[in-house]
């Protein structure tokens, strides 16, 4: 069985909360996501709006409803779908830079269920919170045909 651990890294030279330093020598050349033997990196510096959360992988969408819509109720459920959209494309370039094919990228990014309730600021901005699962069934581990993950 091979087991895959991931590492959230702020940069290709920061130090991961849970690890210490890391010696530069084992961190890959700088990529906005990659697989490199058993260990997943993912730099945040490249993905601001993405975190893990137990064994989630949590994405935040924003977006802002038009303040000249006198619709109210129209303009925030706009701004909502933008700023699931927003969610999904970071999704899609995510999982693209893990090398799946455009067509998986956007399939796997369309499962990604809603995390926690959308909030909704009084300066119009909208954020919704999607998330995919790290492991288990649909999970990213499996759907890129790996068996486990080891949590670090």
């Amino acid at each position: 069985m091979r087991v895959l651990s991931i590492l959230l890294l702020l940069t290709p030279l920061a130090v991961s909360a849970d690890l210490g330093p890391i010696e530069t020598s084992d961190v890959p050349p700088p990529a906005r996501a990659q697989v490199d033997g058993d260990t997943m990196y993912v730099f945040t510096s490249y993905y601001a709006d993405m975190a893990v959360d137990g064994s989630l992988l949590v994405v935040t969408g924003t977006s802002v409803a038009n303040a000249e819509n006198p619709n109210v109720a129209q303009a925030r459920a706009m701004a909502q779908k933008a700023a699931k959209f927003a969610a999904q494309s970071v999704l899609i370039e995510f999982f693209k830079a893990l090398d799946f094919a455009q067509k998986d990228a956007e399939t796997n990014a369309g499962y990604a269920a809603e995390y926690g309730e959308t909030v909704y600021s009084s300066d119009g901005t909208v954020e919704v919170r999607l998330s995919i699962p790290l492991t288990g069934e649909g999970g990213l581990v499996a759907a890129m045909g790996l068996e486990g993950v080891d949590e670090r």
